[in-house]
C-alpha cells in the first residue's frame, strides 16, 4: 500500500496529500488522501476489493469507519490539541452503493463545538459525484 495510484498520483498535482493517520487501524485498510476545503478538512479514498462486501460493493461498516474518522478528524482542527474525544453517536444513512474502482470523497456541512458536546455532519460522495452517504455525528469530550 505504499506505492501511490495513477489516480491518487493525480490527487496530489491537485493538491490533496497522504494524511497521517495515527495508529495503525486506518493505515492497515485504506490510504486517506486530504486537503483545506475553506473552513474544512475534504477527504478521498480509492476502493479497492479489500473494501468490499460478498456482493462485490464496498461494505458499509468501511463507509460508516469513513464517516466517523472524517467527521471527528475535521472536529479536531477546531479544539485544543490537548482535548481527546470520543464518538457518541454515529448516523449513516447509505444513499448508494459503490465498488471495487470507485473512490469516495468527504464533504462536511457543518461542525459544532460546546463544552462537553460536539457535532458534526456532512455527506460522501462517489468519484462520479454520486452521493453515497450523509452523516451524522456526536463526540464526547473527555475529561483531563
Amino acid at each position: 500500500m505504499n506505492a501511490s495510484s495513477p489516480r491518487e498520483a493525480i490527487w496530489l498535482e491537485q493538491g490533496y496529500r497522504p494524511w497521517p493517520a495515527a495508529g495503525g487501524f486506518l493505515p492497515a485498510n485504506a490510504r486517506l488522501f486530504h486537503r483545506e476545503d475553506g473552513a474544512h478538512l475534504r477527504f478521498r479514498v480509492e476502493l479497492g476489493p479489500a473494501h468490499c462486501n460478498g456482493s462485490g460493493r464496498v461494505h458499509g461498516g468501511f463507509i460508516a469507519t469513513l464517516a466517523d474518522v472524517w467527521l471527528g478528524y475535521n472536529l479536531a482542527r477546531r479544539l485544543a490539541p490537548e482535548v481527546r474525544f470520543v464518538t457518541a453517536s454515529l448516523q449513516v444513512d447509505y444513499l448508494g452503493a459503490v465498488a471495487a474502482g470507485d473512490w469516495l470523497e468527504s464533504e462536511i456541512d457543518w461542525v459544532r463545538t460546546g463544552g462537553k458536546l460536539n457535532h458534526a455532519a456532512g455527506r460522501i460522495r462517489s468519484g462520479d459525484g454520486r452521493l453515497v452517504t450523509a452523516m451524522r455525528a456526536s463526540f464526547v469530550s473527555l475529561g483531563a
